[in-house]
């Protein structure tokens, strides 16, 4: 007859030769590497491809008004800003013409944290504004800002994609500088 102790040194020496064996069997399949098939090359490449493609349009989709607009001009070199507010409920246009050095500052600091994602403008508005920044007495940057919301802006000295292109808003900012033009 058997012990129990006896049965138990059997049972694990049977489990010990089966972990061993399958280790060995793993080890053979470890150092074999398959070549890739040519679908597969082209498969991943074009995926690459892809993946590429979106993370540099997502990243270039991003900007702000300080790249679009403040870091092309000095705050110097403005002689003028004029704001034009449009209402929908009205054909009414007021225009408002601002020369003053500190008033330019202070109206250019509004916009300076401003974070812009591309976007096409909405035509759903409660205020419209069309804001023209001239440089030396020439026009040199068109914006037209729907609300807080949207802003197309549009730089007359560049013949590029980066020329002019329409943002959403994505963070807050003042427009009571704006608005208080008006009063």
């Amino acid at each position: 007859m058997i012990s129990g102790e006896a049965l138990l040194v059997t049972g694990m020496d049977q489990m010990n030769e089966v972990e061993n064996t399958e280790k060995q069997r793993g080890q053979k399949h470890l150092g074999k590497w398959k070549k890739p098939t040519l679908t597969q090359i082209f498969l991943t490449v074009f995926l690459l491809g892809i993946a590429v493609f979106w993370v540099g349009t997502i990243v270039q989709s991003f900007t702000s008004f300080e790249s679009r607009v403040s870091s092309r001009i000095d705050l110097e070199d403005i002689s003028s800003i004029e704001v034009i507010r449009s209402l929908p409920e009205t054909t009414d246009e007021v225009t408002v013409t601002v020369t003053d050095p500190a008033e330019i500052a202070s109206i250019m600091n509004v916009f300076a944290d401003v974070k812009l994602m591309s976007s096409y403008g909405s035509h759903d508005f409660t205020r419209n504004y069309w804001i023209s920044i001239f440089v030396d007495g020439h026009p040199r940057f068109g914006i037209t800002l729907d609300d807080q919301k949207y802003i197309y802006i549009n730089d007359s000295n560049r013949n590029d994609k980066y020329s002019s292109g329409s943002f959403k808003i994505i963070n807050h900012y003042d427009i009571q500088s704006i608005d208080r033009l008006f009063d």
